[in-house]
């Protein structure tokens, strides 16, 4: 019995030390299984914000391109309007021009009349004289760099002297 009894106990003390290491890896297991649930739940929170940013860049390019869309037609709209009163420009320079041309003696038309029409044929040399002057300015370094490199195409040349002759026309 004295055998049996040893035999028994070296037996319980190799089940309990087996006992040990399955519990210790147990216990490991329990802490890689938390570590990967925490990453987990840190993945998941980090999908969250990631989505959230998402919503709201994605909110952003729709404010952005409506906005866009606004300022396209706002363009457009300005366009137009410039246009309309580029027309109504030369409208009235004809109308002033005939106006001009027909105008006979100061006291057939009144001299009211011809004092707004001297006023605007003033207006009109004083800006004929400035657009000149400007072109001028711009013509002058065109000349020196087509004298220096002879660069300036005819397309250039026929615009500036298209532009000079309404301006001749104007004054």
């Amino acid at each position: 019995e004295y055998m049996d009894s040893n035999k028994y106990i070296e037996h319980l003390v190799t089940q309990l030390e087996e006992q040990r290491w399955n519990l210790w890896r147990q216990k490991l297991s329990v802490a890689r299984l938390q570590r990967e649930v925490a990453q987990s739940k840190s993945e998941g929170a980090m999908r969250d914000k990631l989505i959230h940013e998402l919503e709201e860049e994605r909110h952003l390019r729709l404010e952005s391109e409506k906005r866009l869309r606004e300022v396209t037609l706002e363009s457009e709209r300005s366009r137009a309007q410039m246009r309309g009163l580029q027309e109504q420009f030369s409208r009235m320079e004809e109308t002033v021009r005939n106006l001009l041309q027909s105008q006979g003696s100061p006291g057939q038309n009144g001299e009211g009349t011809v004092n707004i029409m001297k006023v605007y044929q003033e207006k009109l040399s004083e800006d004929g004289r400035k657009c000149k002057e400007g072109m001028e300015k711009i013509h002058k370094p065109a000349d020196e760099d087509s004298r220096s490199e002879s660069s300036s195409t005819e397309e250039e040349k026929e615009k500036t002297k298209l532009l000079l002759e309404r301006l001749k026309a104007l004054e």
